[in-house]
């Protein structure tokens, strides 16, 4: 491509009639949900009358009340009488006006006008107050801010034909945080401050553990009675026993072992949950945690005072 076709200039009116007939493809196929960005774009680029009347007929049949009659109206004084136009315009006008739901903005006694406003998005002018604005039916997010910062959001919902009233009013002022500097100083003999939940609850947690270990001990000890239970209906005489009746033996081995450490891990986690309570600012009590021998394996005793 030369230089000097590169550096031709757009064409505005062009590149608005083939967005204009992208957007004429997608009436005749009956989707004016795509329709609709495609004919906007078109008299953003170069307003013409044929544009606006098929935008205004799309959002018409999409539902998009007040968007149709805004570009209805904006249309009609457009149009020559002898336009066919004409009548089309003054025909839907005439029927979508009694279905225009409107919004009433109000102030509250003593309120002063927001700074900003914003309806879905798109700004209002401070002269929306108090006048009826036309909107689509269906949800609407209002947001008005105040010169001092306060913002509130409302959200409101209109259908065809509906008149709703919101009440602008900016929220409290927060009250101003306590300066520090003015707080009391502590006396010298206040009682210190009560310890903080977060130990109870680690007690809870390590304590639980102890008792869910203890429980795990009794399930395997209880599998390890079974398998002596099988070993001696398996072998009578423990001086000929056959190769089942061995490996049942290793079983039986490996699952009091495991029943003997697993008991002694849930003892100390008991012990240690214990003694993370006991031991909180709010508990008057001595403890102390020895080592002791237990049947079928070592374990920890808790010693306590009130």
């Amino acid at each position: 491509m030369s230089h000097a076709a590169a550096a031709q200039p757009r064409n505005p009116k062009a590149d608005a009639q083939a967005l204009f007939e992208q957007g004429r493809a997608a009436v005749e196929a009956r989707d004016c949900a795509r329709a609709i960005p495609l004919f906007r774009k078109s008299q953003e680029t170069y307003p013409a009358r044929g544009t606006l009347f098929n935008l205004a007929q799309c959002e018409a049949e999409l539902g998009q009340i007040a968007s149709a009659t805004q570009h209805y109206k904006e249309l009609l004084p457009q149009l020559e009488p002898s336009d066919p136009r004409l009548p089309v315009t003054q025909e839907r006008l005439a029927e979508l006006e009694p279905r225009l739901p409107k919004l009433v903005l109000e102030l509250a006694q003593g309120t002063p006008v927001p700074a900003e406003l914003h309806l879905d998005q798109a700004p209002l002018p401070q002269g929306s107050v108090g006048s009826e604005l036309p909107v689509n039916p269906g949800d609407h997010v209002l947001i008005a801010r105040w010169a001092d910062g306060r913002e509130t959001e409302t959200r409101v919902s209109l259908g065809e034909g509906t008149r709703k009233s919101v009440r602008l009013e900016p929220p409290s002022v927060a009250a101003a945080p306590p300066d520090p500097s003015q707080a009391p100083a502590p006396r010298p003999d206040a009682p210190p401050p009560p310890a903080s939940s977060a130990r109870r609850t680690l007690a809870f947690v390590i304590g639980g553990v102890g008792v869910a270990a203890l429980g795990g001990s009794l399930i395997t000890g209880g599998l390890a009675m079974g398998a002596k239970g099988d070993l001696e209906e398996e072998c009578p005489d423990p001086s000929r026993c056959s190769e089942e009746g061995m490996a049942i033996r290793l079983r039986g081995r490996n699952l009091t072992t495991a029943s003997t450490i697993v008991g002694a891990i849930g003892l100390a986690g008991l012990g240690a949950g214990l003694v993370l309570f006991l031991t909180t600012p709010e508990q008057r009590t001595s403890v102390a945690l020895t080592p002791a021998i237990l049947p079928g394996g070592g374990g920890a005793l808790l010693h306590s005072r009130f």
